[in-house]
């Protein structure tokens, strides 16, 4: 077999997991922060992209760095730390506003800032850990609101609804970015390549084709017909790494743009075909599909000059010597044009 085995890579997810919970723990105290003093309700929504965008980036750079291709698990990971993140950052926002009530109760109240970062996580570490009633905390905040518009306080099934939304957006886009590809990852080269579209779009391979194609075989991309009725299609790209093409090539699902050009879909394989079958197989796919732009490129045949230098002199043909030749034949050489009687 050629194609490419995809292998998983679990330091990499546990890597994963540890740094994006760890960074979204932290970047929820800010974001806590934000929520609590920040008066404007379309700031406060605006903030919720914004973190959830953030843990988006997070989490696609980790996969990159680390090499990670398991989308699935990806996913998995990505889907378990954001719930530890969000239940720290429920926890936290519980903290700041119990304590804002107490001391408004006692006369002391305001909100914490971005200097109280280390009372706050010492308060949110006894709320997870000492006294977890995370669930009763939420319902009493829900039946008696924290804000109001057009003074009208949310509570309630409204309330939940504004919760719910809020956390879904946090969820979502991070998960989004775990389940996209950072690349495509060769494992025999040890590193992401750049992946160029032949400008070819061929109507879709069955899993005959593409096993030929997985056994390092031309012949099923030589012999497919283009697609022209915008049906099902497939692309082959040339996979490259560092400007410089590579052994391997990539299938991928295919389709054409807005603008007429191909445009590559999802991933479905990657083969060893090895540098002379990629030769073979571009120049045989210009000669089916462009035969003449592939005469055109063809050098036509030059009549070369010999150099001076290279001229063997020794190759001039002589005459015969005078003394070789017949009698009369000699005599008549010998004789002067003008001495020569002509018959009238």
């Amino acid at each position: 077999m050629n194609e490419v085995e995809k292998r998983s890579n679990l330091l990499g997810l546990i890597i994963l997991f540890v740094v994006f919970t760890a960074i979204g723990v932290l970047l929820s105290f800010f974001y806590v922060v934000f929520q609590t003093t920040a008066t404007d309700i379309w700031a406060n929504i605006i903030g919720t992209f914004v973190i959830s965008g953030v843990l988006a980036g997070i989490a696609w750079l980790i996969k990159r760095l680390m090499k990670i291709t398991n989308n699935g698990l990806s996913v998995l990971v990505i889907a378990i730390g954001t719930v530890i993140v969000l239940y720290v950052m429920w926890s936290m926002w519980f903290v700041l506003m119990f304590e804002f009530y107490y001391g408004l109760y006692t006369g002391t109240g305001e909100l914490f800032g971005l200097r109280d970062i280390g009372q706050v996580f010492g308060y949110t570490r006894e709320m997870v850990f000492d006294s977890p009633e995370f669930m009763r905390s939420l319902r009493h905040f829900n039946y008696y609101g924290t804000w109001t518009i057009n003074e009208n306080p949310w509570t309630g099934a409204i309330l939940w609804g504004v919760w719910g939304g809020e956390a879904l957006i946090i969820i979502a886009i991070p998960l989004i970015a775990a389940y996209a590809s950072a690349g495509l990852f060769i494992q025999e080269i040890g590193a992401w390549v750049e992946e160029r579209l032949m400008n070819y779009g061929f109507t879709a391979f069955d899993d005959h084709e593409l096993d030929r194609i997985g056994m390092g075989e031309i012949e099923p991309i030589l012999e497919k017909p283009l697609e022209t009725r915008n049906g099902p299609m497939n692309a082959i790209a040339v996979c490259y790494h560092k400007g410089e093409a590579t052994d391997f090539i990539a299938v991928y699902k295919s389709h054409w743009d807005k603008e007429g050009a191909l445009s590559k879909g999802r991933h479905i394989m990657t083969v060893n075909l090895g540098t002379e079958k990629i030769d073979a197989l571009d120049s045989g796919l210009q000669a089916k599909h462009y035969p003449s732009m592939a005469k055109k490129s063809e050098p036509e045949g030059e009549i070369t000059p010999v150099p001076a230098e290279a001229y063997d002199s020794s190759l001039d043909l002589e005459a015969p010597p005078m003394e070789d030749s017949p009698p009369e034949y000699q005599e008549t050489l010998e004789t002067p044009p003008e001495s020569i009687d002509t018959q009238e």
